[in-house]
């Protein structure tokens, strides 16, 4: 009986990991709905991670917080062409591979709000005195007139959603209703604006 569970459960493993190793390479080959079915596939399991990472860190995450700390691992999927998913050996799951990153950036981005909070109430300064896109986009010295120059520059898909993102304050599902799209869809495409930008200002 042993033996057999013991099989089942290699079996089982197996499976699974082929399944990732699937869904990854079809990512890569830019299969249509490929990357929609990975975000749908793992988005809760990113949120709970950020959540686990916050309440570790003791740190009260707002909506505000998990949407950008999403899009930032989506940043991370996404750039040098898919190379955490190139990285990835099928070793173990996608979701305990997934599971790693999501929870480096969380501490990182946590970290830095951290910083970000105890800097400014030692200046006296509110979190609402600073642009949140300047010290999100860039830690370079690039002024407000510098980022709104840039995103005039950008497409119109991805400038708009910067604007309705940072500029205009609206979360995450009223950008879906006002463009059309699933809600899940928005961290991915806010990732992939906000990589264009960056682009700009380097």
């Amino acid at each position: 009986m042993f033996l057999t569970d013991s099989k089942e459960k290699n079996v089982k493993r197996m499976a699974s990991n082929s399944a990732d190793k699937n869904l990854i390479e079809s990512c890569l080959d830019r299969f249509p709905g490929a990357w929609n079915q990975f975000v749908d596939d793992y988005i809760q399991l990113i949120f709970h991670a950020i959540h686990q990472v916050g309440f570790r860190m003791r740190y009260q995450l707002t909506s505000d917080d998990l949407e950008d700390i999403t899009s930032e691992v989506f940043i991370e999927i996404l750039k040098n062409d898919f190379a955490f998913f190139r990285s990835y050996q099928g070793e173990s799951k996608l979701s305990t591979y997934l599971c790693t990153l999501v929870h480096r950036k969380a501490v990182h981005e946590i970290n830095k709000r951290i910083r970000y909070q105890g800097a400014n109430r030692s200046l006296g300064i509110t979190e609402f005195d600073t642009p949140g896109i300047i010290n999100d986009i860039t830690s370079e010295n690039v002024d407000e007139n510098g980022i709104r120059d840039a995103i005039s520059r950008l497409e119109i898909p991805h400038g708009r959603l910067i604007r309705m993102f940072y500029l205009e304050g609206l979360s995450y599902r009223e950008i879906s209703e006002n463009l059309g799209v699933a809600i899940n869809s928005i961290g991915p495409m806010l990732a992939r604006a906000k990589l264009k930008l960056r682009a700009l200002l380097a």
